[in-house]
């Protein structure tokens, strides 16, 4: 059995009023599923992480309903922002009991780390300054194996237009992880897409939309069929990680292409 085991949820891209739909399906309602979905066949967990986008024009409501959510799970979750949130509104609204917006969380003998990719008025991403420091101390802190969490993708994903949307100074973090060996991997979201590669010692995954999916190696915006899904991590006590990603066994042949506004 795995020391631990993390939930991942990404791009939820909830809207401002219930029932609301983007791209012709109810996301909320989705997010929902693939929650209940992942604790009937996988659950319990140690920690459900959400990695971004929670939001699709972020309203308080929506960050309310997305936390009445999570609470009913009654694990810690650990909240970060994508280039669709709002990051204020988040640390009011999702530091409620369980639900944390918290950067750093020490469990058993792993450490996760919550890094904020977030370009304010602008959809790539960029780890600040003040990032890479918190990173680089908080490491050098804790020797413990790390998982690292961030919205964006650090290297390029083969899509071209969502790589002009990634990371822009990845090659700076990439540096300072490369320093570090207990950093065991890097989790993202962003690409509305599974992605698994590597650099150096360091896994590297990108984790499909709790929503619909980006075709992957797609030169422009491209909607693929696979259903929603979710990540879990299996983190040992020996600092050994393994990954799978799990989608909802629905059709998602619905969706509507000509209402594109991400």
């Amino acid at each position: 059995m795995p020391a631990l085991k993390v939930l991942q949820l990404t791009d939820l891209h909830i809207l401002p009023h219930a029932g609301d739909r983007m791209l012709g399906i109810d996301t909320e309602q989705y997010f929902q599923q693939t929650l209940a979905h992942a604790h009937a066949t996988l659950g319990p967990f140690d920690l459900i992480l959400l990695t971004g986008d929670l939001g699709q024009d972020p309203s308080a409501d929506s960050y309310r309903r997305i936390c009445r959510h999570l609470q009913t799970y009654q694990t810690p979750c650990l909240c970060l922002p994508g280039n669709h949130d709002d990051w204020k509104l988040m640390q009011t609204e999702l530091n409620v009991d369980f639900v944390s917006c918290r950067k750093h969380v020490l469990l058993k003998n792993w450490q996760i780390i919550a890094l904020n990719s977030q370009k304010p008025g602008c959809p790539s991403g960029f780890l600040s300054p003040e990032e890479l420091i918190f990173l680089r101390q908080t490491l050098s802190t804790h020797d413990m194996p790390a998982l690292l969490a961030v919205h964006h993708h650090c290297i390029a994903s083969g899509s071209s237009w969502m790589d002009t949307m990634q990371i822009e100074n990845g090659e700076a973090l990439l540096a300072i992880l490369e320093q570090f060996p207990q950093v065991k991997a890097i989790t993202c979201g962003h690409l509305h897409q599974e992605m698994q590669t590597s650099h150096r010692q360091i896994a590297i995954y990108a984790t499909p939309a709790s929503c619909f999916q980006f075709k992957p190696f797609a030169a422009e915006f491209e909607l693929d069929t696979l259903a929603p899904g979710y990540r879990i991590f299996e983190l040992g006590d020996d600092g050994d990680l393994r990954s799978r990603c799990y989608h909802l066994p629905i059709s998602m042949s619905g969706l509507q292409t000509n209402q594109h506004s991400y």
